[in-house]
This record gives C-alpha cells, sequence and structure tokens, in this order.
C-alpha cells in the first residue's frame, strides 16, 4: 500500500530470501533472482505472442460474430483475458519489465482490458504483507475471501446466517462478487479508500485519481469499440467467464488445509508464502494462460519473479534443494471441494464448510443437553 508499505515489503522480501538461503546449502536465492528476473528480451517475446493470440481472438470473436461458432471462441477468449491480468498484475509488482514507466504504460493497456485499474496495487502489496495474519498491523483481512470464524458466524441471527449461506455458494459468490469487484467497484473505490483510510495510503488522491479517471476513460473507449464492431456481448461473455475463472485460482490460492492462519508474532514473509499459497497443479495444456500464478508460493516469497519465469524457477530449486518439500499441492479436484470451505475455525486451525459448522454446533448442543 503506497510507498511505506512498498518499502515494507522490499525489507520483508529480502529477509525472506536469507532465510531461504540457510534452509538448503545448495541454491543461493539472490542467484536465482537475478537468473530469473525480467529482461527485455523475454519480456518482449512474452508479450508478443501474447499481443497476436489476443489480436487474433478478438478477430475471430469478430468474424464469427453472426455464427454459433462464436460461442467456441468465448472460453478461449476468457483464458486470453486471464493471461492479460495477469500481465497487468507483474505490471503493478513491476516485474514484468525491468523499467517502472513501461510497467506503468503497459498496466493501463492491459488494465482497460480487465476492467481493472492499476491502483488496485494498493490493496494487493498490502495482501503480501499480510497473508495469514490474523493480527496485522495494517488492520487487513487475513484471507481476502474468507474472513470470518465460525464462532463470529455462530453468533449471527439466523436471517444473517441464511443469507451467508446464500452468498457464499459458490455458484453465487463467483459469478456474482467478480462482478461486483471488478465492473463496479474497480472504478471508484481507491478514491473512497483513500479519503477514509488517508495516511494509510501512501499514494496521493490526484494520483488515485487520475489512474482511476484515465482506467475508465480507456474502457469508454474499449466499450465503444466493442459495440462498433458488434462483439461488445461476446466480449464481456469472454470476460464474465474470465473473472470468475481468475476468482477460482485467487481462492485456491490461499484457501485450503491446512492452513496458515496466526498471529502477528509468529507471522512470517517467508510462511506466508511456503505454507499460505499452494502449488495448484494446473494441466500442461491450460498453463500458457495462467502465466506462472499456479506457483503461488514463490509469488508471495519473491513477487519480482515475473510469471513467466515461475515454472522455471520452480524445477530449479526443486532440482537442487528441499526448500519446497512441504508445500501445499492441490490438484483440481481438491480446488473444486474447497469452494465450499467459507468459515475459518480457530479452535480446529482450518477453514471449514458450513455443514461442518452447522455440525459442530449441534454437537455442542447435545453436550450440552447431557450436562
Amino acid at each position: 500500500m503506497g510507498v511505506g508499505i512498498l518499502y515494507c515489503y522490499i525489507q520483508m522480501t529480502n529477509e525472506c530470501a536469507s532465510e531461504i538461503n540457510s534452509v538448503h546449502n545448495k541454491i543461493n536465492e539472490s542467484e536465482l533472482f537475478i537468473k530469473h528476473k525480467s529482461s527485455y528480451k523475454s519480456a518482449f517475446l512474452d508479450l508478443s505472442l501474447h499481443s497476436f493470440l489476443f489480436s487474433s481472438s478478438c478477430y475471430l470473436l469478430w468474424f464469427l460474430r453472426n455464427s454459433f461458432l462464436s460461442f467456441l471462441i468465448v472460453p478461449f477468449m476468457a483464458l486470453m483475458l486471464d493471461r492479460t491480468f495477469m500481465i497487468f498484475h507483474d505490471c503493478c509488482h513491476q516485474s514484468y519489465t525491468q523499467n517502472k514507466t513501461v510497467n506503468y504504460i503497459l498496466s493501463h493497456i492491459t488494465g482497460a482490458l480487465v476492467l481493472t485499474s492499476p491502483n488496485w496495487i494498493l490493496d494487493h502489496h498490502t495482501h503480501h504483507l499480510t497473508n495469514g495474519n490474523t493480527e496485522n498491523k495494517y488492520k487487513f483481512k487475513f484471507n481476502e475471501l474468507i474472513n470470518i470464524t465460525k464462532e463470529q458466524y455462530n453468533n449471527f441471527s439466523v436471517i444473517n446466517k441464511h443469507i451467508y449461506s446464500f452468498i457464499h455458494h459458490p455458484i453465487i459468490f463467483f459469478n456474482f462478487i467478480p462482478f461486483l469487484y471488478f465492473v463496479v467497484l474497480q472504478r471508484f473505490m481507491y478514491i473512497i479508500k483513500k479519503i477514509k483510510y488517508n495516511k494509510k495510503i501512501n499514494s496521493s488522491l490526484s494520483a488515485i485519481f487520475f489512474n482511476h479517471l484515465l482506467n475508465n476513460l480507456l474502457i469508454c473507449a474499449l466499450c465503444k469499440t466493442l459495440m462498433q464492431y458488434n462483439i461488445f456481448a461476446l466480449f464481456f461473455a469472454s470476460y464474465h467467464v474470465s473473472s470468475v475463472i481468475g476468482f477460482l485460482l485467487f481462492f485456491n490460492q490461499h484457501t485450503f488445509n491446512p492452513s496458515y492462519v496466526v498471529g502477528d508474532k509468529e507471522w512470517t514473509q517467508r510462511n506466508s508464502g511456503l505454507l499460505g499459497s499452494s502449488l495448484i497443479n494446473i494441466p500442461k495444456y491450460l498453463k500458457y494462460f495462467t502465466m506462472g500464478i499456479e506457483y503461488h508460493h514463490i509469488h508471495h516469497t519473491n513477487s519480482k519473479i515475473p510469471g513467466y519465469n515461475l515454472e522455471l524457477y520452480h524445477e530449479e530449486v526443486i532440482s537442487k534443494s528441499n526448500v519446497f518439500d512441504n508445500i501445499v499441492k492441490l490438484s483440481i479436484t481438491d480446488c473444486y471441494n474447497n469452494l465450499w470451505l467459507v468459515l475459518y475455525d480457530e479452535d480446529k486451525n482450518k477453514y471449514i464448510t458450513l455443514k461442518d459448522a452447522n455440525e459442530d454446533t449441534n454437537e455442542e448442543i447435545k453436550t450440552n443437553k447431557i450436562n
């Protein structure tokens, strides 16, 4: 969040690198970072191929706009939009290229395509500094998508329990929340946050306002172009699928068991990455579209490694050390099953389903009656 948080984050990343070096003497974190950090050549090649495939997808949407075959292009376009978001994500982290200005320009171009303001990084940096930390000094959610404990849920009224259950049903949650977050809130939310929290967000109000304004203007230009070529509906159908996939990925990157949810004294940046961020086993034919974000344990260890190098980094580390032996690996089936985890049980130190919570409550009632 802003310059202060970014400085703190860099310091913690350096500490994390030192800790990893001490774990196994066969790897050197600094050398690995230098080897796998962004380069102009790698970024150019990645962006060139991505631009070609994205443009081709748009052309096919237009060419087949009056044919039922256009719906076959929608899933591919959705995956390309997901990858566009990954590029946006890396640009905001200043990891996609070595040049901050180029990253900033690309963040606006890609951000317009995925309806997300570059101001998004203000929250996202804080997420990196607080993932799994229930007592963080920023008062930020320890899990951005699940922040309610079983105890809090049990104290809800009957009506609120039904509302919570309805909202967190996977069909509702992963369709409605992405729309609300990207289509609605990303238009203005950081202006409100700056006014509300002021000093906690070091970025100036004028910079935040400019980013929102430019992002919104570019999105208006995009919508006008899409309508001009009669592919507005097809593009936004693709965007909806893309945002659902993105939320499914983000959810499973931090919501799993065994969980890493601890207090401030126990929390470390290293463990937030290695224990609190997953490795999702994405099928090989989809890896291009996720651009390495499935190796989230590395991203939370060092966000300056670009997505297009994360798999290479992972493979080199596991070939030389045991640093990643204890990371949580999730299959696609695991990811599906995790979608019903909607509460955190502080007593059992794990994420649970509503069914688990209700069964525990019934057991407690039975025990109290017996006593």
